[in-house]
């Protein structure tokens, strides 16, 4: 088409600074240790079990939405039915430290007040706590990547960074009964290319972002849970248990994860100090 880029392009922006709550479409973001700025820098946590909770348990969290008040320094949570909760977006005044098992990691986070935990409890039905990532402790990511790549993450399963494209999600759309977004993958980073094939990013190494070419690592595929069978205006799992069910029949396809559904790269950053934008030139290696 006139005027078309025949280029990888960053196409969408997004950070979800609540972990499996609503995410931020952005314009631009820093690149940070723990990858776009604000992600996944606080958590839901079961009060009793310390076992931290997401969609896959809770479904409804998929209501929470989240704003980013920059002028005055909040962010800010609300949800059907619920007041606005507000919490510093950088906070200095640090509550309790509280260790929590994230998958392999175990990740030290710290309590944001009473009030932020009322509000959560009230929302989820049991005793819950938000937590703010400790600052202190840095969680180190070490698996697949370069020595000279030393990346951290926050409350994210493993990675700091999620990239999906949309030639793939194309693809997935074609083949299952209900068209998608790529909000319900969770990415940080989407690209887009005019004729590139589905999957491409499979082989992908590397990947050069903006007129200084900075770099993400491209890492493993992204194992999916059940999360993208959320239907995310009603905060319920679907009975037909939709996308998942199909793509099961065409999307395992890592060797090393057999039975998972693979949607998306994970990623990290080689350094960072970086701005991201929308519109941003891509070169793959």
């Amino acid at each position: 088409m006139p005027g078309e880029s025949d280029e990888w392009t960053v196409a969408g922006l997004y950070t979800y600074p609540v972990k499996s709550c609503q995410g931020v479409a952005l314009q631009s973001s820093a690149v940070t240790a723990t990858g776009l700025q604000y992600d996944r820098l606080w958590m839901l946590v079961d009060a009793r079990s310390g076992r931290f909770v997401t969609q896959r348990q809770h479904p409804r969290l998929a209501l929470i939405q989240v704003s980013i008040n920059e002028k005055h320094g909040m962010l800010e949570l609300n949800a059907p039915g619920m007041s606005i909760l507000q919490v510093a977006l950088h906070p200095t005044d640090l509550g309790a430290q509280v260790p929590v098992r994230v998958w392999y990691d175990t990740v030290m986070g710290r309590r944001c007040s009473a009030d932020a935990d009322a509000w959560v409890t009230q929302f989820v039905g049991k005793p819950t706590h938000l937590l703010y990532k400790d600052p202190d402790c840095p969680r180190l990511v070490s698996r697949y990547v370069p020595e000279k790549c030393a990346p951290q993450a926050g409350f994210a399963d493993v990675f700091p960074l999620h990239v999906t494209t949309s030639p793939s999600l194309a693809d997935v759309n074609s083949r299952v009964p209900s068209k998608l977004t790529h909000t319900h993958f969770r990415p940080n980073i989407v690209l887009s290319h005019p004729h590139a094939l589905p999957y491409e990013e499979e082989r992908w190494t590397r990947i050069e972002i903006g007129r200084d070419a900075w770099s993400l690592f491209i890492t493993s595929r992204t194992p999916r849970c059940s999360m993208p069978n959320v239907d995310l205006e009603l905060g319920k799992m679907r009975e037909d248990k939709e996308p998942m069910t199909s793509m099961r029949t065409f999307r395992c396809v890592d060797p090393g994860s057999p039975s998972f559904v693979c949607f998306g790269m994970q990623a990290a950053p080689q350094s960072t100090g970086h701005t991201v934008w929308v519109g941003d030139s891509v070169v793959v290696r």
